[in-house]
């Protein structure tokens, strides 16, 4: 993920060589440049056929293509959104859970603690890597679990060892630690109603993010949006040709930038499990959720001094 400062806007208007849509669109761009040129001389320069479209008809197209696009970015970022909220929740979660097993566990344990430890840290970074497996499209179009791809970073270490249930195994181990301490009197009885929804809450979380993550934006919508861009871009220039002559170019190539470039953000933010520059900084969410719990369960609080509150 970028980090910027939102009010250098110098800045950010600089880093454009450098924005994914901007490369992807720079040839394409120019592309349509070039058709509009050659719709501009056939037009003007050639047969001088007039093509009866109007700016009437073009604005009613735009109006149309403009609410499609609005309505296919702000479903692009509520999906970006939710999975920074998960995310911002497992932060929460995994921080409770380590407070309340800070309180509960004997100090001097210091296994206990160490293990306890080592299952809150593991789980983001098991988490933020399953979600980044690749998808595997069945036959009839549905999603099936994915397959651990080939030199993927090993998650191994890990008491999930392997598969696309990694995450589910650490918290399967989360539970079995805590029911076997409570039996064995480590933890008091209490614990097992106290914890039960801190628990419960990192499988939320993870069903939360597969469902981000297996149910894409419906392909013939996404589909249908693309086809309707390109269209507009190809009648763009006979409906301008007449009024602005071989300034056509121009507002084609800008109109194709603008509308193209909606359409290929929404599709940079829309899944926001990767590790594309927009994509959402699980790494390092993961990095701060294990120094946390570590902190939290492993490092003694400092004792206070007489005088100080």
């Amino acid at each position: 993920m970028i980090f910027y400062d939102p009010k250098n806007w110098m800045g950010v208007l600089l880093d454009f060589p450098r924005s994914p849509v901007f490369r992807t669109l720079f040839l394409d761009v120019i592309g349509a440049g070039l058709y509009a040129a050659l719709v501009v001389w056939v037009e003007t320069d050639y047969f001088r056929v007039a093509v009866p479209l109007g700016p009437s008809f073009l604005s009613i197209l735009g109006i149309i293509l403009g609410l499609l696009l609005v309505f296919r970015t702000n479903t692009a970022y509520d999906r970006w959104w939710e999975g920074r909220r998960l995310w911002g929740q497992l932060v929460n979660v995994s921080r409770g859970l380590a407070h309340a097993l800070d309180a509960q566990l004997p100090h001097t344990d210091q296994a206990r603690r160490t293990q306890y430890a080592s299952l809150l840290g593991t789980f983001p970074g098991t988490l933020a890597e399953h979600l980044r497996l690749p998808r595997e499209i069945a036959p009839d179009g549905t999603v099936v679990e994915p397959t651990k791809r080939k030199g993927a970073p090993a998650a191994a270490a890990s008491p999930a060892a392997s598969g696309t249930s990694a995450p589910n195994r650490v918290v399967q181990s989360m539970h079995r630690a805590v029911m076997t301490d409570i039996d064995a009197g480590v933890l008091p009885t209490e614990s097992r109603i106290a914890l039960q929804p801190l628990l419960s809450a990192f499988d939320d979380i993870t069903g939360a993010c597969e469902r981000i993550r297996n149910t894409p934006i419906p392909f013939s919508y996404s589909s249908y949006i693309k086809q309707f861009v390109l269209l507009y871009a190809l009648v763009l220039p006979f409906g301008l040709v007449q009024e602005f002559g071989y300034g056509t170019v121009i507002a084609s190539m800008f109109t194709f930038f603008a509308t193209m470039g909606l359409e290929l953000l929404a599709g940079e933010i829309e899944e926001p499990f990767g590790t594309d520059r927009n994509d959402l900084p699980l790494d390092q969410i993961a990095g701060r959720i294990k120094a946390d719990v570590h902190v939290l369960l492993l490092e003694p609080v400092p004792s206070t001094s007489p005088g100080q509150t």
